[in-house]
């Protein structure tokens, strides 16, 4: 197993790679998907051909940036970067859920995330089991990045064709994604202030038991990701062509496609979050060794992180299609100063948690910025009947942890997670969709 510092120049590098690919994205992913969303099936190709030409653009801009900055990064993380930095376009290629969703393959979108977990794991495991040197652990995390985006453009290119698009249509895409690239640049940053403050405040050892609990976040991350890209062009075909900025049919459908993702989707996420603070230590034990007794609480902070920000990434999606960015850029500001208020006061009192409480802080002040504009450009998304519908699987799951032996819970905690979350799922299935709250544009917007 990798010691805590060994683990923290890892994730050292993860939030470096991060970063990257957050620039070398700029928010087109989520303006492609809801353009697809919005056009015929024959201007697909064209759309394609524009997007890959502006994330050529972005991907070697970023990877040469990246260069830049090697020779200040510490020598294990070097190699895994400068080949990220090489293959930036595409080991950024993770736009195509939209693609495959609105050609009818959304199934393909397991492909690309199985060769990635495949290698990511994979390559993981053999670098520890084998004894490779520490710049290994990196190289698989760039590996399966690559591999993702290498699937995913083969499984695409069976689907519509690929045209360059000329440089100035390029950079028309770019700028049309700015506002949506800004409020990711600075989520990501977001992100990664914790890290990176208590990089400055302390040893390589407390960022590696930061690290390995903010993993779990992370995987938070990737899971609200993998479900944004494809509810764009969904949420995309319920806003429909704007006329003059507004909705030509108003806002009712979409308040209705955002309730009927959020409601399940959280429900789930909070019965996933309780059941795996129930089982944090195992987890760690399991996936880092004895050796990190400090990532406990972290992953149970980071478990809540992750609601938060699934719910935020729906609401972001439900918002793209309206044209409105405006509102990200001042969501991801509130969230960073947030963030580093918060770590300059806490990280003195307590290393670990003052950190993790300041991410969790941040994730808040993010959800309720983005809650508010979709309140303002489209009406409340849920309604007080979802309340009991959310948290009852958390509640059940919970129940479970705490009435239940504890030598059972391994068991009998995720059961019941699942169960309760299955259960809603089916509930929400079964109810004939409605709007929670009529409300006309008008007085929806400002």
């Amino acid at each position: 197993m990798a010691g805590p510092a060994a683990l923290g120049r890892y994730g050292l590098a993860l939030a470096i790679l991060a970063v990257a690919l957050i620039a070398a994205d700029f928010g087109t992913t989520l303006t492609f998907g809801a353009r697809l969303g919005a056009i015929e099936p024959e201007m697909r190709a064209a759309e394609f051909g524009r997007m890959l030409s502006a994330r050529l653009v972005l991907g070697l801009g970023t990877g040469a940036a990246l260069l830049c900055i090697l020779p200040m990064l510490p020598d294990a993380i070097q190699p895994a970067l400068a080949l990220a930095a090489l293959l930036m376009p595409l080991a950024a290629a993770r736009f195509l859920d939209a693609l495959f969703q609105v050609c009818g393959r959304p199934g393909w979108s397991v492909w690309p995330a199985l060769a990635n977990a495949v290698i990511l794991i994979g390559g993981t495991a053999l670098a520890l089991r084998m004894q490779l040197p520490e710049a290994a652990l990196s190289l698989a995390a760039v590996g399966a990045g690559i591999a993702y985006g290498a699937v995913g453009l083969a499984l695409a290119l069976r689907l519509v064709p690929a045209r360059l698009a000329p440089l100035s249509q390029a950079l028309a895409t770019i700028r049309a994604a700015a506002g949506v690239g800004v409020a990711n640049a600075l989520g990501s940053l977001n992100g990664r202030i914790s890290l990176m403050m208590l990089a400055a405040f302390a040893g390589a050892a407390e960022l590696g038991q930061f690290t390995a609990g903010f993993r779990f976040f992370e995987l938070g991350a990737a899971v609200a990701i993998t479900l944004c890209a494809p509810l764009v062009p969904v949420f995309g075909r319920a806003v429909g062509p704007l006329v003059d900025g507004r909705p030509r049919t108003g806002t009712a459908a979409l308040r209705t496609r955002v309730r009927t993702a959020l409601v399940p989707i959280l429900a789930a996420s909070c019965a996933g979050a309780v059941a795996a603070c129930a089982l944090a230590e195992p987890l760690v034990r399991l996936a880092f060794g004895p050796d990190f007794p400090g990532a406990v609480p972290v992953l149970r902070i980071a478990t809540g992180m992750s609601v938060l920000l699934i719910a935020a990434t729906i609401l972001f999606a439900g918002l793209v299609p309206l044209g409105r960015t405006g509102f990200a850029v001042r969501g991801s500001a509130a969230a960073c100063a947030t963030n580093l208020i918060a770590c300059t006061l806490l990280i003195p009192w307590n290393s670990l948690l003052g950190a993790a409480l300041a991410a969790l802080l941040a994730e808040a002040a993010m959800l309720l910025v983005l809650a508010h504009a979709f309140w303002r450009q489209a009406g409340p998304p849920l309604a007080l009947a979802d309340i009991p519908i959310l948290a009852a699987p958390g509640l059940l799951t919970a129940l479970a942890w705490a009435a239940g032996p504890a030598a059972l819970a391994t068991g009998t905690v995720p059961a019941v997670a699942a169960v309760s979350a299955a259960l809603v799922g089916w509930l929400c299935l079964r109810r004939p969709p409605t709007d929670p709250l009529p409300l006309p544009l008008p007085e929806a917007s400002s």
